[in-house]
């Protein structure tokens, strides 16, 4: 596929259906999309090239993002940063896919309109671990939470915060065991075993 995009020509304009390159106007004249063609949108497979150094490659339908694709940002050293690999649909995330944040936190899991929704896990930079449900990029519903000092707790989240039953391992063995119920994060109620004397 790589060299039949390379011996392209990159018309201005034109609508021809089938495999060509296109250019953009606005910044400073790199933007460009190579691939495949029905009428005048992107259709099937192609690489999109920002102005901007974002790039998309992968499928794509009546010229949105759609089906199977990465999104990479390229630096001016040559590089280029991961963003988003995954499945899209109509332009947005949707469906499986992983997506890299810029503080090193990495999630892996399901998508619904560009919003985590669904099962997920998100290893955050600071090493943290969510495992669970999600709902409009938040924690919500059943899941496990690993705090990096070694706690963890297991129960229902809401709107990104632990509410409902749950219980709370303290430290990293787990042999302090708090059963209670959560509130906007905060322990409402408890029982927790006495540490020996």
């Amino acid at each position: 596929m790589g060299s039949v995009i390379e011996d392209m020509s990159c018309p201005a304009s034109g609508y021809a259906t089938g495999v060509r390159c296109q250019r953009y106007p606005g910044g400073n004249g790199r933007g460009r999309y190579q691939g495949k063609w029905l009428g005048a949108q992107p259709q099937g497979y192609g690489v999109r090239r920002s102005g901007r150094g974002l790039v998309y490659e992968g499928q794509w339908h009546l010229g949105k993002r759609h089906g199977y694709g990465t999104l990479r940002r390229e630096e001016p050293s040559g590089g280029a940063l991961r963003i988003y690999v995954g499945h899209w649909r109509e332009d947005k995330r949707s469906g499986e896919g992983k997506q890299f944040y810029p503080d090193g936190s990495v999630y892996f899991g399901q998508w619904l309109e560009d919003k985590r929704s669904g099962h997920g896990i998100l290893w955050q930079a600071d090493g943290g671990i969510y495992i669970g449900e999600w709902q409009l990029d938040r924690f919500h519903g059943r899941g496990v939470l690993f705090a990096a000092n070694g706690n963890r707790y297991v129960g229902q989240f809401e709107e990104g915060c632990k509410s409902g039953a749950g219980v709370y391992y303290h430290g990293r063995d787990g042999q302090r065991v708090q059963r209670g119920f959560w509130s906007g994060d905060i322990c409402r109620s408890s029982l927790m075993p006495l540490l020996p004397g």
